[in-house]
């Protein structure tokens, strides 16, 4: 049997994650768009933006993808990214990896040109530095039984945070090369990207298309959208809790374009992000817990949420809400490499 871990400081665990992961992606847009004082002009960028694989694509030809990250530089260069804050403990896995990013070192169609093409491109596997070593290391010994697993235009660079006066992403080139000088020439070194300057040029974005934590979804619902829909003659005082109207198309529409797709660009290969199960799952929970009900006879899915504030630290609260309805632990064997364990 696998060790036992507590499972709300795992789903903390998971939020903190996926909250770097949103990070190290914003933090490495900007460093492709951004000259060190301003954006340059006619950059383009996107998460889970649906591309279009070439015909001779080595694992899946002429079909559609969605890389984490399309970021374009200039008219005639962008890169290709896909993230992985963690890693599965079985390594005979890893493979897979491997194998999408193969997938995406193709001469794609869908970037921000006339033709959707682009000349010069590469494709980057961005790791945490607790893992990217080890990986490194890994795929040294799969290409000297296959060197095809890795394309010509790949690489891998390592991402940490650092926490000092202000919080830094810290990115260095690990493994391969990127074609762009000025780019290779500050990932060979690594560079620290202030996380604040991020924000406050590219937005205060919280999701990307990958499925998010409940935990994050119950958090940014109670501590910032719900309140915003406080009105005075709403307050019951016999149960001390504001019943406030909530539908979770409305919300859906909000948090997008609060925190998630509908604060960036989009076109036709844009995606949307959070997606409607995520919130659907997050006031199904609220429901389950007594902490909202369904609105009958109302259409939109409507909701009367029975708010109230929350002394304790948010995250922590409902971290051991939703562990209490686990059992309060859960195995972890062989799903999640963890460092220590």
């Amino acid at each position: 049997m696998g060790k036992k871990i507590d499972l709300t400081n795992q789903l903390i665990d998971d939020f903190i994650d996926y909250q770097q992961t949103v990070r190290a992606l914003l933090a490495l847009v900007a460093l492709v768009v951004h000259d060190g004082h301003t954006r340059r002009p006619n950059t383009h960028f996107g998460f889970g933006r649906r591309m279009t694989t070439s015909n001779s694509n080595m694992f899946a030809p002429k079909t559609d993808v969605t890389p984490d990250l399309v970021v374009q530089k200039q008219s005639d260069y962008g890169i290709i990214a896909e993230v992985k804050r963690s890693l599965e403990r079985d390594q005979n896995r890893w493979t897979t990896i491997l194998e999408q990013l193969r997938k995406y070192d193709d001469n794609l169609k869908g970037w921000w040109t006339k033709n959707e093409k682009i000349q010069h491109r590469n494709t980057i596997l961005l790791l945490h530095q607790s893992r990217s070593r080890t990986f490194v290391k890994y795929t040294e010994t799969v290409l000297k039984k296959d060197k095809s697993l890795f394309g010509p235009l790949s690489s891998i660079i390592e991402f940490g945070e650092n926490q000092e006066r202000q919080v830094f992403y810290h990115f260095r080139l690990e493994y391969g090369k990127i074609d762009d000088k000025e780019l290779n020439s500050k990932l060979e070194e690594g560079i620290q990207v202030p996380i604040e300057k991020v924000v406050e040029t590219l937005s205060n974005i919280q999701y990307y298309d990958g499925d998010p934590p409940l935990l994050l979804v119950l958090v940014n619902l109670w501590s910032d959208y719900f309140p915003s829909l406080i009105e005075s003659d709403c307050y019951d005082p016999e149960s001390r809790t504001w019943n406030i109207k909530a539908s979770i198309s409305e919300t859906v529409n909000e948090i997008q374009k609060a925190h998630g797709s509908g604060a960036l660009q989009a076109d036709p290969r844009s995606c949307q992000f959070p997606r409607k199960d995520a919130i659907k799952s997050a006031f199904q929970f609220l429901v389950d817990n007594k902490l909202a009900q369904p609105t009958t006879g109302e259409k939109n899915s409507a909701y009367t949420i029975k708010y109230r504030k929350i002394k304790a630290d948010i995250k922590e609260y409902f971290a051991a809400l939703i562990s209490k309805k686990s059992k309060g632990t859960t195995d972890i064997s062989g799903q999640m490499y963890i460092p220590g364990l």
